[in-house]
């Protein structure tokens, strides 16, 4: 009877040391994922808000084989070049120029990480973070991208490019209440520099043609042509066409 006890109390204690070594593992194993997520956010500035889990890191993208052949080569100069860079410029411009091959290749796992090396050694780029937050949108990671591109627009405000980027961004979500704030944001914020605000402008008029309002495409279209005179026959076919729609 001792020795069945004996049996079942060893039995008991291996299982427990099996129960306390996993959760020992898997406590390890969260700290480590955790510790390198705040190391990154500590380093970056960047903190990824949606479940990595479920989001979409690759994609097979239609490409003539002469250049997915020339993309890839790209990829394999510029890793070759990071092995041995060593200026904080080169560095940069290599993690960047990385990320957009990898994105174009439809290898955004491989670009979101080359960004975030970017970022790593420089967090204050405007660009990188609009790079990144491109890659973001492709894998739909949603919320991320909505931090990413604001943070692009924060770090230069008078950047056209950073408010249509990020207007594409709440259309691609379909917050349409957003697009038109973002547009009308940009317009107010642009005024205060030397920036010109066509891009915006151009941006804004095709989405309220889009959103079938054509008068107000209409009256943008027509301002544009006055800051935009070399445009101007372009322009008035555009607007001929929005009003063959109403």
């Amino acid at each position: 009877m001792f020795q069945k006890y004996k049996v079942l109390i060893i039995a008991g204690l291996v299982l427990i040391i099996a129960i306390i070594a996993g959760g020992g593992f898997w406590y390890f194993n969260k700290n480590t994922n955790n510790n390198e997520k705040d190391k990154t956010a500590f380093n970056t500035g960047f903190t990824l808000l949606d479940d990595e889990k479920s989001l979409s890191w690759s994609e097979v993208v239609q490409l003539d084989p002469e250049v997915r052949a020339q993309f890839e080569q790209k990829v394999t100069e510029i890793k070759a070049d990071l092995a041995i860079a060593k200026e904080k410029d080169q560095l940069l411009a290599d993690y960047n120029n990385l990320g957009m091959y990898q994105k174009f290749l439809g290898n955004y796992r491989e670009a979101y990480d080359a960004y975030l090396e970017s970022l790593k050694i420089e967090s204050l780029a405007r660009v990188a973070w609009q790079n990144l937050a491109d890659v973001l949108l492709k894998v739909k990671a949603f919320k991320s991208a909505e931090m990413a591109y604001k943070k692009a627009v924060e770090l230069n405000k008078y950047i056209p490019e950073s408010y249509v980027k990020l207007a594409n961004y709440y259309k691609a979500v379909g917050d349409n209440n957003n697009v038109e704030a973002t547009y009308k944001l940009a317009i107010e914020t642009i005024k205060e520099s030397m920036e010109s605000d066509t891009l915006v402008l151009d941006a804004y008029a095709e989405w309220l043609t889009m959103q079938k309002r054509y008068d107000e495409a209409i009256k943008i279209y027509e301002e544009l042509i006055v800051k935009q005179p070399d445009n101007k026959a372009a322009l008035e076919r555009i607007i001929e066409n929005v009003k063959n729609k109403k």
